[in-house]
């Protein structure tokens, strides 16, 4: 990537001489001799000191050769990074997932694999359910994760780990004790539930009806973790995923599962398009997400 002057002008340096630096780069003498009389010309100085024991760089020599390595080792630098790139294909991994998945389970992920793999990169975009999975289908995202209680035939599910929906309360509450807890349990607590676009108001919804039950929730929002930070010495019950509560150690939360099987009827699905082959990198962040997903820690069923 640099001059063929300055490769050999570096060579005379390292060399000492002109027939040195042609034996090693296997070219005659006389073709290293123009190259050199061609960058002195062009710089109106001299690069060497010819000496009877071979050359050494002069004032100006010294100042060239001290950029020309420079540049050499950034062309050398740059040659490889080009080299991995097309090996590995793209290289910015595009993700999109619902906002479950983005308070700590995706940015730790990324985290993580980045420290594995420096050269990957990231775009994530977090969107409600029906918008995760457009951006798949209509290539705007690599993979998706999302929230879901029926399987989308248009694209391809990677994954699915049952990820049921807990209610969340402070250790002091009163029902924190409990194996299970069912929706009539609910009935006189302050209760914290996603909006009508979120799986988990859709299954708590289901299970109010299943049971004759009208609750009305005192908070409602189409984010999962917006009440969490009420709920340490509150009475106040949340519904949530565990992978919401992980990381709220210090807030001293309690999960507790649902006797109501209603609430256990949700997946994890990680999705991509059918019939669109991953670059190798996408594939391999892939492949690490899953796992981490399937080992990750679980809150107790109902019934343990």
């Amino acid at each position: 990537m640099i001059s063929l002057g300055l490769r050999y002008f570096l060579e005379v340096a390292r060399c000492g001489s002109i027939a040195g630096a042609a034996a090693s780069q296997h070219v005659a003498a006389s073709a290293v001799s123009r190259q050199i009389s061609k960058l002195e010309d062009g710089l109106g100085v001299a690069l060497f000191e010819r000496q009877a024991r071979g050359m050494e760089l002069s004032q100006a020599g010294l100042q060239l050769a001290a950029y020309a390595n420079a540049a050499a080792l950034e062309a050398e630098r740059v040659t490889t990074e080009i080299r991995q790139r097309g090996q590995l294909g793209d290289v910015t991994i595009r993700l999109a997932c619902t906002e479950g998945f983005a308070h700590r389970f995706l940015p730790m992920s990324m985290a993580e694999f980045k420290r594995i793999r420096p050269e990957a990169r990231f775009h994530l975009r977090v969107e409600r359910p029906e918008e995760v999975s457009r951006q798949v289908l209509e290539g705007l995202s690599q993979i998706a994760l999302r929230y879901t209680t029926a399987q989308d035939d248009r694209l391809k599910t990677e994954l699915l780990v049952r990820a049921p929906v807990y209610a969340v309360m402070c250790r002091e509450h009163p029902l924190a004790g409990r194996r299970s807890v069912g929706m009539r349990d609910l009935a006189k607590v302050p209760l914290s539930v996603g909006d009508h676009g979120t799986t988990v108001r859709q299954l708590f919804d289901a299970a109010c009806a299943n049971a004759g039950l009208h609750i009305e929730p005192a908070y409602v929002s189409n984010h999962s973790a917006a009440f969490l930070p009420m709920l340490p010495g509150s009475s106040i019950v949340a519904l949530s995923g565990y992978l919401t509560v992980m990381g709220q150690e210090e807030a001293r939360l309690v999960a507790v599962p649902f006797s109501n099987p209603e609430m256990r009827q949700r997946s994890i699905q990680v999705l991509t398009l059918q019939g669109r082959t991953l670059p190798p990198l996408a594939r391999e962040f892939l492949e690490f997400m899953a796992a981490r997903l399937t080992m990750a820690p679980k809150a107790p069923e109902a019934g343990d």
